[in-house]
């Protein structure tokens, strides 16, 4: 099934091309369907205000092809390191990314009947004067604001009840919580900054990866192919449970993990819930939550020598 960034991609490029609105840095817009691209010569901060469509506005999904400085090393306390966006950056509500990001997304909360009217989307560049060994940065984003049906909760998207306008959002639009939502039964997820397993996930992440659940689904079916948390070395060594996350422990060391709620080593049958290490080995499991479909990704304020990420497939069943 064709992606839904690509299908928005060629929906937005040519069936609404003439609506698609494209404000340039610092520019206001209440478009529906937006596009953000780099100017030709960008500023050092580039802003871009968003208003609500209309009042049943719920959700933006931002859809990324973007380069940006790498994560840089902050010193901590003992010696310790952070990967911190601090050279260029994205920024939205507090959360920051950086390095290359290309087919990822993000959903930002955007509550119009709540009075929230505006979301401010800020890329920060650093100063590449002097010689600079920065990446030349590049951008071209596509958001989409999503409107929630009309009378019916977040948890009531898949009741046939009337939309609030002529669109048809309920498809696209997340669980509340949600930082990621896959709504197709099959596709690829990858952590931010993956870069082909070549860069590092920032520190302090601490996010939920939705999918979309129907009246007939019994598993989440999850296939790694690459998987570099809170490792220590590129030796291959998946790690579970206990290994991750240690209870009642006030100390954020060793707390990068990927949460999978009641998950199982389909080729071991062991029960898991919580993944960290580093394995380049196909790893399969198998999640048979009976609630929302979600994984939880963790980084803690200690960077370790192989936090590239992770990378997998999922099959909803």
């Amino acid at each position: 099934m064709r992606s839904y960034v690509a299908i928005v991609l060629l929906f937005v490029g040519v069936v609404r091309a003439a609506s698609v609105a494209t404000p340039n840095c610092g520019g206001t817009t209440a478009g529906k369907d937006i596009k953000l691209v780099m100017p030709t010569n960008p500023p050092r901060q580039c802003e871009y205000h968003i208003n609500a469509y209309s009042k049943y506005v719920c959700q933006l999904r931002i859809d990324f092809a973007m380069t940006l400085a790498q994560p840089t090393l902050q010193q901590q306390s003992q010696g310790l390191m952070a990967a911190e966006c601090t050279e260029d950056y994205f920024e939205v509500n507090g959360l920051r990314l950086c390095g290359v990001e290309v087919w990822q997304h993000i959903y930002v909360p955007f509550n119009a009947t709540a009075g929230v009217s505006r979301v401010d989307l800020l890329i920060a560049l650093a100063n590449r004067g002097g010689g600079s060994s920065l990446p030349s940065p590049a951008w071209n984003m596509v958001v989409t604001q999503l409107e929630c049906p009309a009378g019916a909760a977040i948890r009531e998207l898949n009741a046939p009840v009337e939309r609030a306008s002529s669109y048809n959002d309920g498809f696209l639009v997340a669980p509340p919580g949600c930082l990621q939502y896959f709504p197709d039964a099959k596709g690829v997820v990858k952590s931010f900054n993956y870069n082909d397993g070549a860069g590092i996930y920032p520190s302090h992440l601490n996010y939920a990866i939705c999918f979309r659940r129907s009246s007939t689904t019994t598993a989440l079916t999850i296939r790694s192919y690459f998987f570099h948390v809170g490792a220590t070395s590129a030796a291959s060594n998946l790690l579970t449970d206990s290994s991750c996350y240690r209870s009642g422990s006030s100390s954020v060391q060793n707390a990068d993990f990927l949460m999978v709620p009641q998950a199982t080593l389909v080729d071991s049958n062991q029960r898991a819930t919580y993944f960290c290490g580093a394995t380049n080995q196909d790893v399969v499991i198998s999640s048979n939550n009976p609630g929302p479909l979600i994984v939880l990704f963790n980084s803690d304020g200690i960077y370790e020598p192989h936090d590239e990420g992770f990378a997998f497939t999922y099959t909803v069943e």
